[in-house]
């Protein structure tokens, strides 16, 4: 299915997770890509003032990833928030392959919290899945989508 950043805006949680789960993960473009928060996941965590917390920043900051120089950012891409490194391999949260996002290169007091999945769909197009990384592996927290 061909989908662009409007149709993820259109799209329902339930019809998220579906594209999440079912979409084959499509080259990772080293670009600057520029994020948006799309719906919230429905989970214990996520419905907890600590999703709320982990959730805030991406919500009220307009902000992306820079994956030439693998960096999340907020605001603009000059100014790194933290360091990542981008691996394939089996999503924590869901049952599929992904690109994980982990930030043991950052130097953040919160790096060991960090962790996000992004599947590129398709040019200039990924969408990923944010969330915090908890001993239960239900960290998951929100959608959100990665444009050029």
């Amino acid at each position: 299915m061909e989908m662009d950043l409007a149709g993820l805006r259109r799209c329902s949680l339930d019809e998220l997770e579906a594209l999440y789960r079912t979409a084959p993960v499509a080259a990772l473009e080293r670009r600057v890509m520029r994020g948006e928060v799309l719906a919230r996941v429905r989970s214990r965590f996520a419905d907890s003032s600590w999703g709320a917390l982990s959730m805030a920043p991406c919500e009220a900051l307009a902000g992306g990833g820079d994956f030439q120089r693998e960096r999340w950012f907020f605001g603009t891409p000059r100014v790194g928030a933290g360091r990542f490194r981008v691996a394939p391999g089996r999503s924590r949260w869901r049952d599929t392959e992904t690109l994980r996002l982990r930030y043991d290169r950052s130097r953040l007091p919160i790096k060991s919290w960090l962790y996000d999945e992004v599947k590129p769909l398709g040019p200039g197009l990924a969408l990923g899945l944010g969330g915090v990384e908890v001993p239960s592996g239900a960290g998951a927290v929100f959608f959100f989508a990665l444009r050029a």
